[in-house]
């Protein structure tokens, strides 16, 4: 249901690794760190500023105002936490935007349209973390990896300095919910007699996020700084300060890119494989999902300033775009000047909201179709499936009239492909055993 909100509230986290870094490090490097990750927040907002942020004008219908368009600017606030609620370093900031902006058509205040904020966080997201990592390395020299996460969860991107073991010991929140998503899964399994989907364990893994989520405790950076560099000292085998020291000490200049210095036929490339890893999770998308996953792709190279990496994820969301199939309809008739955006689209039409596909899923759903109509498929006899239905199984369950008919009617149709569908709770996996 829609409703009113003051505000929304985006979260930006630095990589474990980096939290790791910051908590063990000299007050001088972890500054800078902090100074690092505010200054990727601060760019991401103004990004949000351009690209995200609009309101709603116009005469007001069943489905709200009829024209989005562009603001002024946002009012947020930002704090920062330094630690997890299980007690590890988890430097991240809460940016607050205000529900409150000014239209830049007719300079009046309204609402933030929160659909496209919605869209485009994790887009946001991975955008923040790959700014956040340009500014560590052009101020620290380090480097970068991606470390496998497991096959329900995106790779993540790690200080290459910093040893996976240590990352592990800080990340015991990590682990509780692990614990208890695999306990979940195991529990979905035992009840449906099959593995969950990649959108059910996502699912089930927020469900155990809230399920194992503690009390906040507050305590001191103080103490919490000097029990990280204790515990980071046991792990490592010497003074965890004087180690984050040698990572922190550049040993040669990075290799720092320009937008100019990424050839156009590697921009076509990457924006070919963005299609393919969204169109393996996703029947259509739209520009955020693709933006999430060219920033993603784009994590492993450095670039000299945040300018340059929006320029180069941009040009690859283009070309991805551009290997997408448009499902949109164009627009039949332009609108005037005075209802155009500077980039020249209708404010009748929101920003960002084309949708797209692939022809391979195209084509894939025409194989599904062409098999749920062909009826050369085995069918069993009448007699047989009433039989069936009727009997109590090992339980001494029998199937409920729905049931009963639903497996009639798949038994019966011939066809090649059938679809049981049905809320949960309803007996599908009954049906199907």
């Amino acid at each position: 249901m829609r409703r009113a909100v003051a505000g929304f509230d985006f979260t930006f986290s630095i990589p474990k690794s980096a939290s790791v870094l910051w908590a063990v490090a000299d007050a001088g490097t972890q500054a800078l760190i902090a100074e690092a990750h505010h200054a990727a927040v601060a760019e991401v907002v103004a990004f949000m500023e351009r690209e995200v942020a609009a309101t709603r004008t116009g005469a007001t219908g069943r489905d709200g105002a009829v024209a989005q368009v562009d603001v002024a600017g946002l009012i947020a606030t930002a704090f920062d936490h330094y630690d997890s609620r299980a007690g590890d370093p988890h430097l991240h900031t809460h940016v607050v935007v205000s529900n409150k902006v000014q239209t830049v058509l007719d300079g009046k205040w309204r609402s933030l349209d929160g659909r496209p904020l919605h869209a485009a966080t994790v887009a946001l997201s991975e955008l923040h973390e790959a700014v956040f990592a340009d500014h560590l390395t052009r101020m620290f020299g380090v480097s970068w990896e991606a470390r496998d996460m497991g096959r329900d969860r995106n790779p993540a991107w790690a200080i290459t300095a910093v040893p996976e073991e240590l990352v592990t010991e800080f990340s015991s929140r990590s682990r509780h919910i692990e614990v208890e998503k695999n306990r979940l899964i195991a529990e979905y399994v035992t009840q449906h007699g099959r593995q969950p989907s990649t959108a059910t364990i996502i699912k089930l893994r927020a469900q155990a996020t809230l399920s194992t989520r503690p009390e906040k405790n507050v305590r001191s950076l103080a103490d919490l700084t000097a029990e990280w560099r204790s515990r980071a000292g046991r792990i490592l085998g010497s003074d965890a300060t004087s180690w984050a020291r040698t990572v922190t000490a550049a040993k040669e200049e990075p290799l720092l890119l320009g937008a100019d210095d990424v050839p156009l036929d590697v921009i076509a490339a990457i924006g070919q494989s963005v299609v393919e890893v969204v169109g393996e999770k996703r029947s259509t998308w739209r520009r955020w999902n693709l933006t999430a996953e060219a920033a993603r792709q784009t994590m492993g190279y450095r670039f000299a300033s945040t300018e340059d990496r929006e320029a180069i994820v941009g040009l690859v969301v283009d070309a991805a775009e551009a290997a997408s199939l448009r499902l949109t309809p164009p627009e039949l008739a332009s609108s005037p000047t005075v209802f155009r955006r500077p980039d020249g689209t209708s404010v009748f039409r929101p920003k960002h909201s084309t949708v797209f596909s692939s022809t391979v899923l195209l084509a894939a759903e025409d194989r599904l179709l062409d098999r749920a109509r062909t009826t050369t498929g085995p069918t069993v006899p009448l007699a047989a499936v009433e039989r069936i239905a009727a009997k109590p199984d090992r339980k001494g369950l029998v199937l409920g009239p729905d049931q009963a008919e639903a497996l009639g009617k798949i038994a019966l149709s011939g066809r090649v492909i059938d679809v049981l569908v049905g809320p949960a709770g309803a007996g599908n996996t009954t049906c199907r055993i």
